[in-house]
């Protein structure tokens, strides 16, 4: 079962620092309420390279595309309403719809 993110990552994503495109991943999921579980199955990675990512961990050229992509589609859906999920259920059919485009 997916876990929610922790109060003590919260607040580290709140403090002001570099921002790299895995901290920024970070506060985008987090805007949109989708677990890492689910968002890990987007990139085909576990949720420990994720949660690297999102501490700033770098993304390797490859997948820098995939995730810019990635990022660009839920501030979109965001926007126009679509996200924050309101529950599980909600993200992990986002999730799904995602990767039925691929």
């Amino acid at each position: 079962m997916p876990r929610s993110y922790s109060n003590k990552f919260l607040l580290t994503l709140s403090k002001p620092t570099a921002i790299t495109t895995g901290h920024y991943l970070a506060k985008t999921c987090v805007k949109a309420n989708l677990p890492a579980s689910y968002v890990c199955t987007v990139f085909g990675i576990s949720r420990m390279a994720l949660h690297t990512w999102f501490r700033g961990g770098s993304i390797r050229p490859r997948r820098e595309t995939t995730v810019d992509a990635f990022i660009s589609l839920v501030e979109k859906d965001l926007k126009s309403g679509v996200l924050p999920a309101k529950n599980l259920k909600d993200a992990k059919e986002y999730i799904e719809d995602i990767l039925k485009e691929d």
